[in-house]
Formats: structure tokens, sequence, C-alpha cells
């Protein structure tokens, strides 16, 4: 199963400068996971204490959101995860 994650610029800079990693799964959950076994430091920046998802995190799915199933939502070969990070600055 070849799925690609599209990483935000900011987490590219923990994944040696790499935006796209290909990963296994058959959910998001499973390819996130599967990710943050490869970078642990990712895991940090997108999940809290309890696994869940920071609020500040979206993940979407060819383009679409995957609210309110962000970690449950079925992937299929061919698919890309976009990990998305809303900064905010003033």
């Amino acid at each position: 199963m070849s799925i690609k994650v599209r990483l935000h610029p900011i987490l590219q800079n923990l994944a040696g400068g790499q935006e796209l990693v290909e990963v296994i799964g058959h959910t998001t959950g499973e390819c996130l996971e599967d990710l943050e076994i490869r970078f642990p430091v990712i895991k940090q920046l997108i999940r809290d204490k309890r696994g869940q998802l920071r609020r500040y995190c979206e993940i979407l799915v060819n383009s679409k959101s995957t609210y309110p199933k962000e970690l449950t939502t079925p992937v299929k070969d061919g698919d890309q995860i976009d990990i998305m990070i809303f900064i905010a600055g003033g």
C-alpha cells in the first residue's frame, strides 16, 4: 500500500527536510503512527499526552478534511494525507 504524507514546513524540518513521506496503514491514525515511529519528535508536536491530535493540527485526505474522524478515516493505496498546522501571530 503506497500512501504519502505531505508534511507542513515546520514538520519537514523534523523529518530531514522531506516534504513527502511514504507510510503504511489502513487509517489515518495508523499512517501517522508509522510516521511517528520514524520521526518520534513529530509525535510530540502533533499529539497531546493522551495521544489525541493537538487542536492546532488538521488532517486532510486527498485535500478533504477528516474532521471529526482525524485518526480513524480509512485510507487506500494512492491516497495523500496532509498534516496542516495552524499558526497565529501578530
